[in-house]
């Protein structure tokens, strides 16, 4: 088992330092820099090259990576070229809790509505709840997480008179006002999980409910609620427990749309706007957040599939 932990946390490492190098590439590839957008203003030659070689953005790719690289190595992800040199880690800091109470309620959300539909649906299955409960899964699957966001806004103002607040408050400052803003993008990202939970819940029931014991349970005269909470229930929803650590790092992702739909202050949002302004730490800094979280989150899914499967640790020794 140690031998595949270290396996697996140099795998994760080397996708790391990788994701850097082509995030720095790509970000540097764009037209322009970010003192050009910054400036917004024609300035004589000599004081624009001036200000690039004060920024260092006049050095070769290489050395502009490497002095990055050594500032994260030692905890320093570096200061915002377009905020008046604030340091990216404090503007990372503030919207690190946004995005994780985001994911938190989505995948809440993703259990709370997918489980039951799933056992429902199987438990009935070929019944109307059944094929309800299909359809809903499939809108779920098909519609686009953007698209249903843009509908929800739309609509939302035009039957409800709503919009997002102007204004974020955090949990601890204020509990009702953050929930007001929290609790319409959580749903909008939980939909589309839950259609998935319900699918492996209700693929999972059936499949449990043909055992023999389960069989035995109803030859025995239990109850179907007895049966179902105390045979069913426990050995089926294993599938699920797995796969909510592959949903963390989808909804990871899917955050950077809903955050900017929504004005959430999150890392998805500072990623696009760090974006536009050619912020070149700010992105890196973000891209580099996100990507530790979603290396981290598989790198946890692949010890407790290890964990749940010794083949799979066995595996990856034997082909060592």
């Amino acid at each position: 088992m140690a031998r595949y932990i270290m396996r697996r946390g140099i795998a994760s490492i080397l996708v790391i330092f990788l994701v850097s190098i082509f995030t720095f590439l790509l970000i540097h590839l764009q037209t322009g820099d970010a003192l050009t957008v910054k400036l917004r203003q024609r300035l004589p030659e000599e004081q624009v090259q001036a200000l690039r070689a004060q920024l260092g953005l006049d050095r070769p790719l290489w050395e502009q990576y490497w002095d990055w690289l050594s500032g994260v190595l030692r905890g320093d992800l570096g200061r915002s070229f377009f905020r008046e040199q604030e340091p990216v880690w404090t503007r990372i800091k503030a919207a690190l809790p946004v995005t994780m109470e985001l994911v938190g309620i989505a995948l809440v959300v993703s259990v709370a509505i997918g489980v039951p539909v799933g056992v429902v649906s199987a438990v009935r299955r070929n019944s109307f709840l059944d094929q309800m409960g299909r359809l809903f899964a499939v809108i779920g699957l098909a519609v686009p997480v953007f698209w249903l966001g843009t509908v929800v806004l739309t609509y939302g103002g035009i039957w409800f008179q709503y919009s997002p607040p102007l204004t974020f408050s955090y949990f601890w400052d204020d509990p009702l006002s953050n929930l007001e803003a929290m609790w319409l993008p959580g749903l909008v990202l939980g939909y589309n999980l839950s259609a998935i939970n319900m699918r492996i819940t209700r693929s999972s029931v059936l499949e449990v409910m043909r055992q023999d014991y389960v069989r035995t349970a109803w030859a025995k005269g239990l109850r179907e609620r007895a049966v179902l909470v105390r045979h069913v229930l426990g050995n089926s929803l294993i599938p699920v427990v797995t796969i909510l650590g592959n949903q963390f790092v989808y909804v990871v992702g899917a955050t950077v749309i809903v955050e900017f739909l929504f004005h959430l202050p999150g890392i998805g949002f500072v990623a696009l706007e760090s974006i536009s302004t050619r912020d070149y730490n700010l992105m890196q800094g973000t891209v580099l957040v996100i990507g530790v979280m979603v290396v981290l989150a598989n790198f946890l899914i692949d010890l407790l599939y290890a964990r749940l499967d010794p083949r799979i640790r066995l595996g990856a020794v034997a082909s060592s």
